[in-house]
């Protein structure tokens, strides 16, 4: 029974927030340095624009009330009440014309203009006048001007009412800095970051990648057979990461195992025993992920054939170090070999390769010819287990070919690579030419690292198809094949 529905439809829009924090994290050097850039500048042109200021400052009182009258609470509220009329006066052309002609200087209309301000103290009957220039001397001269006339524009408009000074104007003896170089950098640095965070999300949102494990499973309703951390290489003598290389580390080699007592288990119930292996497009590592399940299985005992069936770019031999084996599928396809000719025994690794390291220039019509079916139903009974690595399932039809004559497929999926569209497009694809989806491998899991609960340490590219790490324990199924040859020469 297939294990994928194609009739299930996506969620409505969910954003991983984890999956956008870890690609943050890869870009923290980016935003290191937007911060300190975009602060440098902020710096600058507030160094630039910033202005030293004086001021000096007057304090009114409105008094509505002659010296004889009591004070009750509704003369109280007039005084208020006119104190923005007075405010409006202290505002007012007519003032700032009679300072600037008292003003020793010959200052200008404008610049007294923009020196004053005035404002209400709230509740209150009192007025805060305000004189701000570049020159302390200015700044004082101009207040001092309001307090000398002042009274007289007021005494034209209201002849009863009363504007006391109650605090008379000081030359400044320090400046004010209207801009903060310090305080502009952080801006400009808060402010840049945030842009570039926000241009990442946008990015992120867009790209409709697969950025971890669970939101794989999620979208596709699928099981994951196994999460390959995010690994660093440290073997410099192979071309890619195999579990028969010691080195790689217990966990890398542990995940392999979890994933073949799934197959095998799969195997059983199913009587699978060919199986395909592809992903959606390049760079994803179907082929390490082809060559270690096979390294696995025939670790078991079991007799395995491991077939190149990317006639495009076949890199099965490059993965395992093998020298040039002489004839491959095309060959056999073709009639130009046997298959016992072309099929060799490793017998470092206990394994059956069909590969080579030439590719074909028609690829696609070499796999739909029926002799490549008979060739795989031929030698299914030789083996336990025969997996097949095919060219990417989204770009070329050479996996949907070969799916139609396989009992089983197996999709790899790199972290943030193939956009969702892609990967679901394959898997249907192959589904609906008769392979049964098992699940999917997801590749480069970033995200596993920060978690606890699955195997892990760090491993490396492996050649051209990128990084690739630990399995965890996703999924239920995996792969079954037939009869045993262990003893095969």
């Amino acid at each position: 029974m297939n294990n994928y529905d194609s009739s299930t439809k996506q969620k409505g829009f969910e954003l991983n927030i984890i999956g956008y924090l870890l690609e943050l994290s890869k870009k923290m050097w980016i935003i290191v340095a937007i911060a300190i850039i975009c602060g440098l500048l902020g710096g600058v042109v507030g160094k630039i624009t910033s202005k030293e200021t004086y001021t000096s400052d007057i304090s009114f009182i409105v008094n509505t009330l002659s010296e004889n009258e009591a004070v009750e609470n509704s003369a109280v509220s007039a005084q208020i009440n006119i104190t923005n009329t007075f405010k409006y006066i202290l505002s007012g052309r007519v003032l700032k014309e009679a300072v600037r002609e008292a003003c020793p200087g010959n200052l200008s209309y404008e610049l007294i203009d923009r020196s004053i301000t005035v404002e209400t103290v709230a509740s209150t009957n009192a007025i805060e006048l305000r004189v701000k220039t570049e020159s302390p001397d200015t700044s004082y001269n101009i207040a001092k001007a309001v307090v000398d006339v002042y009274a007289d524009v007021v005494e034209e408009i209201y002849p009863n009412a009363q504007l006391n000074v109650c605090e008379t104007p000081v030359k400044a003896t320090a400046a004010e800095v209207d801009r903060s170089p310090l305080v502009i950098a952080t801006i400009s640095a808060v402010f840049g970051v945030l842009v570039y965070c926000v241009f990442v999300l946008i990015i992120f949102i867009i790209k409709d990648t697969v950025k971890s494990a669970d939101e794989l499973s999620e979208k596709l309703h699928i099981p994951v057979l196994g999460s390959v951390q995010f690994v660093t290489n440290k073997n410099k003598t192979t071309k890619g990461l195999l579990i028969a290389d010691r080195k790689t580390g217990f966990s890398f080699i542990e995940t392999y195992k979890a994933i073949r007592t799934k197959i095998e288990s799969n195997s059983a119930k199913t009587g699978n025993k060919v199986y395909l292996v592809t992903s959606a497009c390049e760079n994803e590592g179907k082929t390490t992920v082809s060559a270690n399940i096979a390294l696995s299985l025939a670790e078991n005992g079991k007799s395995v054939l491991l077939i190149d069936a990317d006639l495009r770019n076949p890199s099965i031999s490059k993965i395992l170090s093998l020298p040039d084996t002489g004839y491959g599928l095309a060959n056999v396809i073709k009639e130009e070999a046997s298959i016992t000719d072309a099929i060799k025994l490793i017998k470092t690794f206990n394994l059956y390769v069909l590969a080579d390291r030439r590719p074909v220039s028609n690829p696609s019509e070499l796999l739909s010819m029926k002799s490549t079916e008979e060739i795989i139903h031929g030698i299914r009974e030789e083996f336990d287990y025969i997996i097949i690595d095919t060219a990417p399932a989204s770009i070329v039809t050479d996996a949907s070919i070969i799916s139609g004559f396989a009992d089983a497929a197996i999709i790899v999926v790199r972290s943030d690579t193939a956009p969702f569209a892609r990967i679901r497009m394959s898997v249907e694809d192959i589904d609906s030419n008769g392979a049964e989806i098992v699940g999917c491998i997801f590749n480069g899991d970033e995200e596993a690292t920060i978690k606890t609960g699955r195997y892990g340490s760090k491993y490396g590219k492996y050649g051209k198809y990128g990084r690739y790490g630990r399995y965890g324990s996703y999924g239920s199924y995996g792969y079954g094949y037939g009869a045993n040859q262990t003893n095969k020469k």
